[in-house]
């Protein structure tokens, strides 16, 4: 029979397990909830856009399937964004920035025929176009700027690359390395 006075067993193993799953499962619950989204880990992205613009200099080159050049772009901005998103930039686009990637440098923006969902630990929502600066203001980090209705939306994610999107302008003809 056991007394209140009997010399009680800790299994420190057991503790210690308890203890680190329930701060993985915090964070991960954290995460989630603040990225709205339940599979912010898995990363990876399989839409194609329905239509890529792009603007050089002014210039302004819209791209649908079956038109030469749409296949390598679309399936470059896919891959750029498979890569994944390395982090928030805590950086948005004002008018003027926003008129200077349309007007002075070289810029993609993609649009998609519904809400797409890009995987992070930063909340994307679920846009329905994308604004990548090749060049000019901004362009030194890979960062996409996701926008619903004509607007865009401040602390566009930093990916992985784009660099899958600037091989493809540089096979057809719009880039070339600074």
């Amino acid at each position: 029979m056991k007394h209140p006075t009997d010399k009680l067993r800790v299994n420190i193993g057991r503790m210690l397990v308890s203890v680190i799953g329930f701060g993985a499962l915090a964070i991960f619950v954290t995460i989630a909830f603040s990225s709205q989204d339940p599979l912010w880990f898995t990363g990876g992205f399989d839409v194609l856009p329905e239509r890529v613009v792009i603007y050089q200099a002014g210039q302004r080159v819209e791209l649908q399937a079956g038109r030469p050049g749409y296949d390598a772009l679309a399936e470059a901005v896919r891959a750029s964004l498979a890569q994944g998103v390395a982090r928030g930039s805590g950086i948005g686009l004002s008018q003027g920035s926003l008129e200077d990637a349309y007007t002075q440098y070289l810029t993609v923006e993609v649009f998609f025929d519904r809400p797409v969902k890009l995987h992070a630990s930063i909340n994307t929502g679920h846009p329905t176009q994308m604004l990548f600066l090749i060049t000019g203001r901004h362009s030194d980090q890979p960062i996409v700027f996701l926008g619903k209705a004509g607007a865009y939306l401040s602390n566009g994610p930093v990916l992985k690359t784009v660099q899958p999107i600037r091989d493809a302008l540089k096979t057809l003809g719009f880039y070339t390395e600074p």
